[in-house]
């Protein structure tokens, strides 16, 4: 019989993955909420080993975010995905690329390794990382666990429109003048999203989705302490499980202290980073 933490791994990762795979499939499906210009691929199908949700080569439509192309990398089978990543039609390493909150203990030494193969560099978004990983602790969250917060007087909860794009993007820690399509997008497709906005119609405090996970919660300074990250995440959580997910989930760096603890007080499930975390992997190709 497998041991207990080796079977609460597989269960994290069962969730955590399905979930996001299944998000993705069936946004594609329906023809809404679809990251314009990407495909995904697989090894082989149905019993897949490794599956990639990345930009179409050559296309015009794709729009990046942040910066890069941008893969979202699911593997079953890590040895498989070693021989994978040496293929020529796996991605384009002639151009900058970042896969998307791989997991960390086993894609991203691998990546890693391919890279040093290739003799190119990888780069981290944050200093603050004390071994230069970004490292991500992942939090799954449902409205039937978590904690619900009322807006407070002087505050409404709406939709977001496309006119704040600029504003959001502008305040995302990782926006660039190349993400702001990406924002308008999203927001025009109307992707499911929360915002706070004040009685003159300032957006205060927001948090949006894509591919079933959750990103970019923000509160303007000015309005922190008020509970209103509790209620944005509440309400975008409630919209992606109304979807059909059994949970949504985000990432939080693990030396952003007060968004570990807003989460915690928020009761959302923090997967210990010892069992499972993800890391963000950045490669540029030498000039």
């Amino acid at each position: 019989m497998e041991s207990e933490p080796k079977y609460r791994l597989c269960l994290i990762l069962l969730v955590f993955f399905c979930v996001q795979l299944d998000a993705i499939i069936r946004n594609r499906l329906a023809g809404s909420h679809v990251w314009p210009g990407t495909e995904i691929v697989a090894d082989k199908f149905p019993d897949y080993s490794v599956i990639l949700h990345r930009p179409i080569k050559g296309s015009h439509d794709y729009l990046p975010c942040p910066e890069h192309n941008s893969v979202t990398l699911f593997c079953r089978d890590i040895s498989r995905l070693e021989d994978i990543v040496r293929r020529k039609d796996f991605v384009d390493w002639s151009k900058g690329v970042e896969f998307f909150a791989v997991s960390r203990h086993d894609v991203y030494p691998c990546l890693w390794k391919q890279s040093e193969e290739l003799e190119n560099s990888v780069e981290n978004h944050d200093s603050e990382e004390p071994d230069g990983i970004d490292l991500g602790i992942v939090h799954l969250l449902n409205p039937s666990y978590l904690v619900k917060s009322e807006v407070p007087e002087g505050f409404r909860l709406g939709e977001i429109p496309e006119c704040y794009a600029e504003q959001c993007n502008r305040e995302w820690h990782y926006g660039t003048p190349n993400s702001l399509s990406f924002f308008k997008h999203i927001l025009r497709d109307k992707f499911p999203a929360s915002g706070i906005f004040t009685q003159d119609d300032r957006l205060v405090a927001y948090i949006f989705s894509c591919e079933g996970g959750m990103f970019n919660g923000y509160v303007h300074p000015e309005y922190r302490g008020r509970g209103l990250y509790q209620v944005v995440n509440y309400d975008l959580a409630g919209k992606l499980v109304a979807l059909g997910q059994p949970c949504s989930w985000l990432f939080v760096k693990r030396w952003n202290e007060p968004s570990l603890n807003s989460y915690r007080k928020l009761g959302a499930k923090k997967v210990h980073p010892d069992e499972f975390a993800v890391a963000w992997f950045e490669y540029e190709p030498k000039k």
